[in-house]
């Protein structure tokens, strides 16, 4: 199915690039809604926070390469696309990463967390 990049119609400073580790997860604010963070080598990826599935915090999960597992029941989301890999119903939002200046930036709707 494919998970489709979300709208942005505006960049949001979230955090420091240096914040986020390889391996886990870092989870950020914009409004009231969580997003997660995770670092692939040098680039950066952002996800919705929330498993569709049954809730899990993804921040919290498991990361392995381009890949992290929600850790409730352990589903698979490839960090690139958003893609469920356990069940293709399931995508996650995606949203597009810039880093600035040593600073994390995360494209959203103008309407997120509101």
């Amino acid at each position: 199915m494919g998970s489709k990049l979300e709208q942005a119609d505006q960049f949001v400073d979230v955090a420091a690039a240096a914040e986020v580790e390889e391996g886990e997860g870092t989870i950020v604010f914009v409004g009231t809604k969580r997003l997660a963070l995770f670092r692939v080598e040098e680039e950066i990826f952002c996800i919705s926070n929330r498993c569709p599935h049954a809730g899990g915090f993804l921040g919290m999960g498991w990361q392995k390469g381009c890949r992290v597992r929600c850790p409730r029941h352990g589903w698979a989301f490839d960090l690139r696309t958003g893609e469920c890999m356990s069940d293709p119903r399931y995508d996650v939002r995606r949203y597009a990463v810039r880093l600035e200046e040593g600073r994390v930036l995360v494209g959203v709707p103008e309407d997120l967390g509101r």
